[in-house]
C-alpha cells in the first residue's frame, strides 16, 4: 500500500515506482523489528541500523528506548555519512555524484570571473570573434531535402520517412546556429544592436556553453566544442545515409526522436505478408559479438542499433550479461544490439533486466519533453533483477563529454 498508492513526493513514473517497491520488500519485514541488529544487505561492515545491545536483551522497554539513549546512539556511534551501499549502490554512485558537485561548483566560479579583459589583454568579444569564425567554418553544409525526397519518391520503407524528418529538424539547426553567428558577429563589430538574446549567446560561446537558443532540436550536456564535434558526427551520419543507403548499423544516438525510429522499424516489419499489425508487436533485443565495423550485412529482421552507453553496471561481453563495473567505470559502452520486431509475447521474459533507456544523462528531461525512450530487455548475471534497480542501471544515448 505505501508503495502502490501512499508515497507520493518523487514518485512520478513507473520506474520511481519499481525502485520504491523493491525497497519496500527488503525493508518491510520481521528482521527490521526483531532482537537481531538489523541492517540493509551489504553493509554490514559499516555501522548502519540500532545498534542494539545484547546485553539489554532483558531490560524493560520502558527503561530501555528512552530518548536520550536514540540520541546518544545516532549522534556518538551512526555513520554520519551514508555509505552508498546503504542504499545497494556502487561506489561509482558516489564518485558521480562528487563530480556533479564540483561540476556545479566549477560553473559558479566561472560565472564570476571577470567579462571584460582577461589575463593576456584580449577582450571578451575579441576572443568571442575568433571562436565565431571557428564555428562557422565547421557548421555542415545542409543537405538539400526536395533532393532527397525525390530520389525515394518510389520507395515507401517507413524508415525513409524518419530520415527526411531528421534533417528536416537538423536543417533548421544549422540556419539557426548560422543566423546567430552572423547577427554576433555584426553586433560585436558595431554594424547592429547586440539583442539580450544575442548577449546571452555571447556569453554562453565566451563560457565554452552551448547557448540556450541552440539546444533546442536534442538533449545533450556537451561543452561548446564538443557539441559542435558531435553535431557534425550526427549529421555526417544523416547525410551519408541520404546520399548512400540504409546503414547496415544505425547510430540511435544521432536522431532527435528515437522512438520515432524504433516505431518505424515495428512498422516496416508489419507490412510483411502475414506478419501481425504494428500494435501487436515488440521488440526482442539481442547483442551480438561484434564490432560495428566488422557488421557487413543489414539485419534480417528489425536493425542492428549501436550508440548505447550503461550506467550502473559493466556488460560482459563472454556471457553477454550484466556485470558489477570496476570503481571508476562509469559508463560502459554497450555492444551492438539487435532490435527484433516479435509478436508480443503472453508472458514477460525471464531472467532479464527492464532496463530504461534515457536520451542523455539527466533522466528526467524537462517539463515539455522526456528524457526516457523504451524499455531494453538485459540479459541476468549472477545477481537478480531487484539488484540493478537499486543500482539505478540504465541505458544512455549520450555523455556529458
Amino acid at each position: 500500500m505505501i508503495a502502490e498508492a501512499n508515497y507520493g513526493g518523487r514518485i512520478t513514473d513507473d520506474r520511481d515506482r519499481r525502485l520504491i517497491k523493491v525497497y519496500a520488500k527488503e525493508i518491510f519485514h520481521d528482521g527490521l523489528i526483531g532482537i537481531d541488529k538489523w541492517k540493509p544487505p551489504g553493509t554490514d561492515e559499516y555501522n548502519y541500523g540500532y545498534p542494539f545491545d545484547e546485553a539489554n536483551v532483558k531490560q524493560d522497554p520502558e527503561e530501555l528506548f528512552v530518548p536520550h539513549l536514540f540520541f546518544e546512539e545516532i549522534m556518538n556511534k551512526m555513520e554520519t555519512i551514508d555509505q552508498p551501499a546503504a542504499f545497494g549502490q556502487h561506489i561509482n554512485a558516489e564518485i558521480t555524484s562528487q563530480i556533479m558537485d564540483s561540476n556545479e561548483l566549477l560553473e559558479s566560479i566561472l560565472s564570476l570571473q571577470p567579462q571584460k579583459v582577461s589575463s593576456d589583454g584580449e577582450s571578451r568579444e575579441t576572443k568571442v570573434l575568433k571562436l565565431i569564425s571557428d564555428l562557422a567554418e565547421n557548421i555542415p553544409q545542409a543537405v538539400d531535402v526536395g533532393a532527397v525526397k525525390y530520389k525515394l519518391r518510389n520507395d515507401d520503407n517507413p524508415l525513409n520517412v524518419v530520415l527526411i524528418q531528421e534533417l528536416q529538424r537538423y536543417n533548421i539547426l544549422l540556419g539557426v546556429l548560422r543566423a546567430s553567428l552572423e547577427q554576433l558577429e555584426k553586433g560585436i563589430k558595431g554594424l547592429v544592436l547586440i539583442s539580450p538574446e544575442l548577449e546571452a549567446v555571447l556569453t554562453s560561446l565566451f563560457e565554452n556553453k552551448v547557448p540556450k537558443s541552440w539546444s533546442f532540436a536534442y538533449f545533450s550536456l556537451k561543452p561548446l566544442a564538443t557539441w559542435m564535434r558531435d553535431l557534425c558526427e550526427r549529421y555526417n551520419f544523416l547525410q551519408t545515409w541520404a546520399v548512400k543507403t540504409l546503414p547496415h548499423v544505425f547510430w540511435i544516438g544521432a536522431f532527435t526522436y528515437p522512438t520515432g525510429f524504433t516505431t518505424s522499424l515495428l512498422q516496416r516489419y508489419s507490412r510483411r505478408g502475414g506478419a501481425p499489425s504494428i500494435d501487436k508487436l515488440e521488440f526482442d533485443f539481442i547483442p551480438i559479438q561484434k564490432q560495428v565495423k566488422d557488421v557487413t550485412e543489414p539485419a534480417k529482421d528489425g536493425s542492428y542499433i549501436t550508440g548505447l552507453y550503461l550506467e550502473g553496471a559493466k556488460w560482459n561481453f563472454e556471457k553477454m550479461c550484466l556485470m558489477e563495473p570496476e570503481v571508476m567505470e562509469l559508463t560502459v559502452l554497450m555492444p551492438v544490439i539487435q532490435f527484433k520486431p516479435i509478436q508480443k509475447r503472453v508472458k514477460p521474459p525471464q531472467n532479464v533486466y527492464e532496463c530504461p533507456c534515457y536520451y542523455y544523462p539527466i533522466r528526467q528531461g524537462t517539463v515539455d519533453k522526456d528524457s526516457f525512450m523504451l524499455k531494453i530487455d538485459l540479459k541476468l548475471g549472477e545477481q537478480s533483477a531487484d539488484f540493478w534497480v537499486k543500482r539505478g542501471t540504465a541505458l544512455v544515448m549520450s555523455l556529458a563529454a
